[in-house]
């Protein structure tokens, strides 16, 4: 609600939940109940939505029974910017959304909360730059954010593969692109360290004092990032702040 007061934007609530029809083994009766316990489930997930907006203009609310990723992949062809939290560990992907489904088909950016209470600033900012084409994306897709926020900075990682000279070349032309868009943006080249990656730009973001990393999803093909490790699953996991993902 922060987010959309402050873009005078309209703020669609989605309600959905999946009736597994594999779970009641062919038994119609089981699955007339299941659903008839989704649709009161769905009724007060709308009057809570309706309680937290009450007094607001500019609302809407969507629900359909069937999983929450593809629903809301779904509808954000009517979206710019959807926005969710982390799902706990073991939540079933019948009620709450799976993250990495969710960024790979919404074809718009995903806004991942902070866990706990932090409310949302978007004052001081960290774009995690790496030379592709969904970092290319992300940037773009988070300029309205970037051109509010009083600091940005575009981090980029030492790595073996790429010079620092080549680093440095690109974040100067990423931050000459968004000065063209009245965005003053610095640009650091940060160590690894013996950490991860991810620990590298969630310690840039905590030295900037920045609530907001804004980076590229899903580099590298899903399958091969979930069973090596990646950046993308580390930031959804493990991140403390908020995460602006596109892909």
């Amino acid at each position: 609600m922060d987010i959309a007061t402050r873009f005078g934007a309209t703020i669609t609530g989605l309600g959905a939940e999946a009736c597994d029809a594999t779970l009641v083994a062919g038994d119609a009766m089981l699955l007339e109940t299941l659903r008839e316990r989704t649709e009161i489930e769905l009724s007060a997930a709308e009057a809570h939505f309706r309680s937290l907006t009450a007094g607001r203009t500019n609302i809407g609310w969507i629900r359909d029974q069937g999983f929450p990723d593809k629903m809301l992949a779904l509808h954000a062809r009517g979206a710019d910017l959807i926005v969710t939290s982390r799902p706990a560990r073991g939540d079933s992907a019948i009620y709450v959304p799976k993250l990495s489904d969710l960024v790979m088909r919404a074809g718009a950016p995903v806004l991942v909360a902070a866990d706990g209470t932090s409310a949302f600033s978007g004052r001081k900012i960290v774009v995690a730059w790496k030379d592709a084409r969904e970092c290319r994306r992300a940037v773009s897709d988070a300029l309205p954010f970037l051109k509010r926020a009083q600091k940005v900075v575009i981090v980029s990682i030492e790595c073996a593969e790429a010079s620092s000279a080549a680093q440095s070349e690109a974040l100067v032309e990423v931050a000459r692109r968004l000065e063209g868009h009245d965005v003053n943006a610095c640009v650091e080249i940060a160590p690894k360290g013996a950490g991860t990656v991810t620990e590298s730009i969630e310690d840039a973001a905590s030295r900037h004092d920045a609530d907001l990393i804004v980076a590229g999803a899903y580099g590298r093909p899903r399958l091969e990032e979930w069973w090596l490790g990646g950046v993308t699953e580390d930031l959804v996991v493990a991140s403390s702040k908020f995460v602006l993902f596109s892909h």
